[in-house]
């Protein structure tokens, strides 16, 4: 295999790497989560990033359950606490915002008050993610 396909590929997954370190990464309660730049916990979460891309497209963030578990909220990343997004994401969370917001009014149109009240949810895990990641970065949590 030529060489150059090969540096270009690590110089690329290099720079996608230091963009991910660098990206502001928040869970569904808003909290900033960090890893020590070159950690053990980095590397770790860098791997796993790497895999969630691969096998779990999530419109609006990266699923942070390790491959081998399953899932007990299957379609409501939202509401999972493994769920992390960033602010390349933000787009789609102001769109799945109003969806939600529509979803709630025609089912409380409805009567269906239980419908109504999963979709809160979901709606206030999208307020609280959207305000932390348009607020300027302060403290972050670390893993």
């Amino acid at each position: 295999m030529p060489l150059t396909p090969l540096i270009g590929r690590t110089l690329h997954d290099d720079t996608v790497r230091r963009h991910w370190e660098a990206a502001r990464k928040v869970d569904i309660t808003g909290r900033a989560v960090t890893y020590e730049p070159g950690g053990p916990l980095a590397d770790a979460a860098w791997a796993k990033q790497r895999l969630a891309q691969a096998t779990q497209a999530l419109p609006n963030g990266y699923c942070g359950l390790p491959m081998q578990r399953s899932c007990p909220h299957a379609n409501a990343c939202l509401t999972c606490p493994m769920f992390l997004t960033t602010s390349e994401f933000l787009p789609q969370h102001h769109a799945q915002r109003q969806q939600t917001l529509e979803l709630i009014t025609a089912a409380e149109a409805r009567g269906h008050g239980r419908l109504a009240e999963m979709n809160r949810t979901v709606l206030t895990n999208l307020d609280t993610i959207i305000v932390a990641l348009e607020t300027p970065e302060t403290t972050e949590h670390a893993l």
